[in-house]
């Protein structure tokens, strides 16, 4: 009866118009109709994203495999995990040694870690794979620029096992808090960190890690990375990993929880608002971005 009742739900916000959608969403999700014609806090503003013109930037940037070439040619290739495969279809044999991770380069989530070789296992991703193809990002979610991505399978290279994954808030070209998580896969907890790896005293869905979280060793390079690679958007999320080599980058998020993340207090969801509209006031001042690699 859930279920039946969350597709019910989910079929209703993707008929409704996207504003009206938005707004029924956030007041079941925040208990807050949103202003979306004035946005002032940070949830309001990421849908405010969804409804503005379109940038053609963020196809590309959200698409897994094209989003390494413009990296690439901002900070170098070092920083990057290397693309081993990528396609529309599996091929019947693995077609690179274990242990790897297959995604689809349009969605969050969509993914499998193969640690070992199974034919019979390989064989139900391939037929679970031509699903996450023909399927488009979550419509009622509203975030546009997935679905309008050519759509492809990835394999990239396992780096590790329960990495911290260290993800920056950036404001036009300005890291203003790192976000952590842990125990995604049990217990998940998330905190939040500024630039000088001081804690931010806020929660965002997710209860704060119990103890003390050390900075990653190579912070300063990862800011340096992020705030290149945020430059000219009022706000982009920019995720690395912590290798011993190096920072590897991750991917870059234009809204993330979707716009429905609960922040405890309330009140950091409008101090974020505020980081938003300094970033605006930046990135209006500064240059063109370069589509070269978008057009």
């Amino acid at each position: 009866m859930a279920n039946l009742l969350q597709t019910a739900m989910r079929a209703l916000y993707t008929a409704l118009p996207a504003k009206q959608s938005l707004q029924v969403q956030s007041l079941k999700a925040l208990g807050e109709w949103p202003n979306l014609d004035r946005p002032s806090t940070f949830n309001e503003r990421l849908h405010a994203l969804k409804l503005a013109p379109h940038d053609p930037l963020l196809p590309l940037l959200a698409d897994k495999v094209r989003v390494k070439d413009w990296v690439a040619e901002r900070v170098g290739r070092d920083v990057l995990i290397p693309t081993l495969w990528s396609g529309k279809v599996l091929p019947a044999q693995a077609p690179c040694d274990t242990p790897f991770v297959v995604k689809a380069n349009h969605s969050s989530g969509w993914n499998a870690f193969i640690r070992e070789r199974d034919d019979a296992a390989w064989e139900r991703l391939r037929e679970t794979s031509v699903t996450w193809l023909q399927d488009d990002w979550h419509p009622y979610l509203h975030e546009w620029w997935y679905n309008d991505i050519e759509r492809l399978l990835l394999i990239e290279p396992m780096i590790g096992e329960n990495l911290n994954d260290y993800k920056f808030f950036c404001f036009s070209g300005k890291v203003r808090a790192v976000q952590v998580d842990a125990g995604r896969f049990t217990d998940h907890q998330r905190s939040f960190f500024d630039a000088d790896w001081k804690l931010l005293p806020f929660a965002f869905s997710y209860p704060p890690i119990d103890g003390a979280v050390p900075a990653p060793r190579h912070l300063a390079r990862m800011i340096e990375l992020a705030e290149t690679l945020s430059a000219g958007f009022a706000f982009a999320r920019i995720d690395f990993y912590d290798l011993e080599a190096g920072p590897r980058f991750g991917e870059i998020t234009f809204a993330p929880e979707a716009g429905f993340g609960r922040f405890m207090p309330r009140s950091a969801d409008r101090m974020l608002g505020e980081w938003w509209e300094e970033g605006e006031r930046r990135a209006a001042a500064a240059p063109d971005r370069d589509l070269s690699i978008a057009v």
